[in-house]
């Protein structure tokens, strides 16, 4: 497998230009298999777009639906982006579809994720589900999975900065670029977005004559009771929080039921979905594996988390959500590529932490050294700092610090899904 993929790599064009032409010839190559689809979901947004699926998911399969799934990146191993009935796919179907793209693109110039896309939904077409929830990769208009025509929802999560490389530097064109999977006819549910994000969403749901739905808008939230309540005519409906950890996550849940609801599914399956979603590397608590055994052998009171958020929006809910923590007692491990907003991303985490150790992402070329991120660490106001050699210099450096023997401590991991996936295979407990 990792032979097919390093070779699927080595088509990548020499410059990235973001239009569908490449994934259009292949999958005209391949009798348009994005036509054969089961209805699908399209999701787009800067942050929480895989939260929001996994949360439809649950809520589509505890209704008794079978439910496809292309997400990204993966975190262990590749087979976690493409979901069959709501399985992995396996090895054998994964090479056999990546084959059968490879051989058909004939050597010519393409992305990674455009020919794995295409090899997705050339196995979506193939096996028998009730819906198709597809994550957009960067941005939406020219994203590879934009070929779909007539989705049944479209939905857009949080839009923040993110990839100013290819969609540019301002929240308009960001946006802009974004509210491109909006189609004509369909409805599109958008969460919780900036004025100015609003605006342009508003206008292309106008200009498309697409059924806008707010999701932020239908609810209110009690923190007290952890539900969520939404007023429908003479019902008032509640729900429970997310299965997941963090405040954005119920912001989340919010866009997850609105699109539950305006696919009719019932209101105790929804309740269901939202008890069981499960989501890895989105604030996740580590409690079993080497990790975990190696913190806890200072402490067994000791935590640890991980966060796979890479830019500021993404730094400041982990600030709210990880504030419960008594800050001299919470110790960050950060590492990220270099193409992101370290110091932005590191200078909200000195409001909850009082100590950071920085690592290099050893599986990605393209991590931001150490040095580099020493650099941003202290020109966002890092006091205390230590270049580690790997996650397991980090944590013994931490707990050996600290006195983690006497006093219990957290430590966070962020600034990276491939940070993440790392850590998830370093721990040796399966996702």
């Amino acid at each position: 497998m990792d032979e097919i993929l390093k070779r699927l790599e080595s088509l990548h064009p020499k410059i990235i230009d973001l239009k569908l032409d490449r994934v259009e010839r292949l999958l005209k190559k391949l009798g348009n298999p994005e036509r054969s689809l089961p209805p699908v979901i399209h999701v787009a947004g800067t942050n929480g777009k895989g939260s929001t699926i996994a949360m439809i998911k649950a809520g589509l399969q505890s209704r008794g639906l079978k439910t496809h799934a292309y997400t990204s990146p993966h975190l262990v191993r590749f087979n976690e982006r493409i979901e069959l009935g709501g399985k992995r796919i396996t090895e054998d179907d994964l090479k056999k579809v990546l084959s059968e793209c490879e051989n058909a693109n004939n050597s010519q110039p393409i992305t990674f994720f455009e020919i794995t896309t295409c090899a997705a939904f050339l196995a979506f077409s193939r096996k028998t589900a009730d819906y198709t929830l597809l994550e957009v990769g960067l941005g939406g208009e020219f994203d590879a999975t934009n070929v779909i025509e007539n989705p049944t929802i479209s939905i857009i999560t949080s839009i923040s900065f993110d990839h100013k490389e290819y969609l540019g530097n301002s929240i308009r064109k960001i946006a802009k670029a974004k509210a491109g999977i909006i189609k004509k006819n369909t409805p599109t549910i958008i969460s919780d977005q900036s004025a100015i994000v609003r605006k342009i969403l508003e206008k292309k749901c106008i200009e498309k004559k697409s059924d806008v739905i707010w999701a932020s808008d239908k609810f209110s939230v009690s923190n007290s009771r952890k539900s969520i309540t939404l007023k429908q005519r003479d019902r008032i409906i509640e729900f429970p929080f997310p299965n997941l950890i963090g405040k954005h996550q119920i912001r989340n849940a919010m866009t997850a039921i609105s699109a539950l609801i305006q696919l009719d599914i019932p209101e105790n399956y929804i309740c269901k979905g939202l008890n069981s979603t499960y989501w890895p590397a989105r604030l996740q608590k580590i409690e079993k594996g080497n990790l975990f055994d190696l913190i806890i052998d200072y402490n067994i009171k000791n935590e640890l988390w991980i966060d796979g958020g890479h830019n500021e929006d993404a730094s400041i809910q982990l600030k709210k959500s990880m504030s419960f923590i008594n800050k001299k007692n919470l110790h960050i491990i950060y590492g990220s590529l270099k193409n992101k907003d370290h110091i932005s991303f590191l200078k909200n985490l000195t409001v909850i932490a009082s100590s950071l150790c920085v690592v290099e992402i050893e599986t990605q070329p393209s991590s931001l050294p150490k040095k580099t991120a020493l650099v941003a660490a202290k020109a966002a106001g890092w006091k205390t700092t230590y270049p580690a050699l790997d996650i397991r210099d980090a944590i013994k450096h931490i707990c050996s610090a600290n006195n983690s023997r006497d006093t219990q401590i957290s430590i966070l991991i962020c600034g990276s899904l491939y940070l993440a996936g790392e850590v998830l295979k370093e721990n040796g407990v399966g996702i």
